[in-house]
């Protein structure tokens, strides 16, 4: 056997002793790919400090209280945990997450269900913070939220407004308390505009 070929199956046996993949272009390991799933979708968002904890509403479309945490909420209306970021160009492309193709959304769409992107829009003199799918360019299906403070029985008490995130009326209001919850979630704020589709 000449000197070439024995040096050759030398390297050959150390590599698969070593466990390198002779193929380049092997795919990924599950837990690569779920790492690079992981940072597709942009920068995580802060909720101001302000806003974080527990609301409630007596809302029947949201059953449960929405919890706000620092880079995420539980939803209202399914409790589901779901991520916030500041959408950006998906990773290894010059493109958003509803520029892709549709093949690529079905195949990432158990992960996209987790995240909801953040942008923000000034509606009727309000600055509203909308939530809405990071798959879709439209806000249509967004929701939208603003924390201002009102006067409630001579007192200073933070509400957090959900409104219509094309045109801002608000279709429901959140409180810190249960008690504030069951006296004032069909109260009309003066210096917001409500929604008649959607009684509170």
């Amino acid at each position: 056997m000449s000197k070439k070929i024995t040096a050759l199956i030398a390297i050959a046996s150390l590599t698969l002793s070593l466990g390198v993949p002779i193929k380049a272009n092997e795919p990924l390991t599950a837990k690569a790919a779920q790492n690079q799933k992981s940072q597709l979708l942009g920068q995580q968002f802060k909720f101001p400090k302000t806003w974080r904890g527990k609301w409630f509403s007596n809302n029947n479309l949201t059953p449960s209280p929405m919890f706000i945490h620092k880079i995420a909420f539980n939803t209202p209306w399914a409790n589901d945990y779901v991520k916030v970021v500041k959408t950006s160009f998906v990773k290894g492309t010059r493109k958003y997450p509803w520029q892709m193709p549709n093949a690529w959304k079905q195949s990432n769409k158990d992960e996209l269900a987790k995240y909801m992107r953040v942008t923000s829009k000034k509606i009727n003199g309000n600055k509203w913070i909308i939530l809405s799918p990071v798959q879709e360019k439209s806000l249509k299906n967004g929701y939208a939220f603003i924390v201002k403070k009102e006067s409630i029985a001579g007192k200073n008490h933070k509400v957090l407004f959900q409104g219509n995130p094309e045109n801002g009326l608000v279709i429901n209001q959140y409180f810190k308390s249960k008690t504030l919850t069951n006296k004032y979630s069909a109260y009309e704020f003066k210096n917001m505009k409500y929604s008649k589709i959607n009684p509170r």
